[in-house]
C-alpha cells in the first residue's frame, strides 16, 4: 500500500512557511470572495437597468443608446457571466485547497494549482494575457513546489543521520 502523506503530515508540524503561504492565500482568496459578490450584484443591476431602459424616449432614451453602443464593444454577456462563475468557483476551490494545505493534506496542492490555472486559463480567454493574473498564481505554485522539496530533503537527511 502507498503511503500518501507528507513528512509533516506524519509528524504533525506544519512548516512556517507554508503558513505564511496559506495565510496570505486566505487574505486574497477573501479579497477575491468579497469582489465576486460585489461583481455579481453590480451585474445583477446593470443589466436591471438596461432592462427598464429599453424604449425611453428623449435623453433617457440617448443614455440608453450609448450604454448599449459601449456594450456591444465588451465582451458578451454569457462569457462575462461565465467568466464570473468560473472565477468565483475557482477561487472557492482554491480556498478549499488552502484549507486543505493548513491541515497537511496533499489533496489541497492540487486542488489550488488546478484552481489556478483554470483561473488563469479564463482570465487569458476573457482578457488576454494579463502579467499579474499569471505572475501570482505561478509564483505561489513555486514556492509551494520548493517548499514541499525543502520538506522532503530535511526528511530524508533526518532519516539518513539516525
Amino acid at each position: 500500500m502507498e503511503n500518501n502523506t507528507t513528512p509533516t503530515e506524519q509528524t504533525g508540524t506544519r512548516p512556517t512557511f507554508l503558513t505564511v503561504l496559506c495565510i496570505l492565500s486566505f487574505i486574497a482568496a477573501g479579497f477575491a470572495i468579497i469582489g465576486y459578490v460585489l461583481v455579481i450584484t453590480a451585474m445583477g443591476a446593470a443589466s436591471a437597468i438596461a432592462s427598464n431602459m429599453e424604449g425611453m424616449s428623449g435623453e433617457a432614451g440617448q443614455a440608453a443608446a450609448m450604454m448599449n453602443e459601449a456594450m456591444s464593444k465588451a465582451p458578451s454577456m454569457g462569457l462575462t457571466w461565465a467568466y464570473i462563475i468560473v472565477g468565483f468557483v475557482t477561487v472557492l476551490v482554491s480556498l478549499f485547497g488552502v484549507i486543505k494545505m493548513w491541515k497537511l493534506q496533499k489533496i489541497g496542492f492540487y486542488l489550488y494549482v488546478g484552481a489556478s490555472v483554470v483561473s488563469m486559463i479564463m482570465g487569458i480567454i476573457y482578457s488576454g494575457f494579463g502579467v499579474m493574473g499569471v505572475l501570482f498564481p505561478i509564483l505561489f505554485i513555486v514556492l509551494l513546489v520548493l517548499q514541499c522539496r525543502a520538506e522532503v530533503i530535511s526528511v530524508v537527511t533526518h532519516i539518513a543521520m539516525e
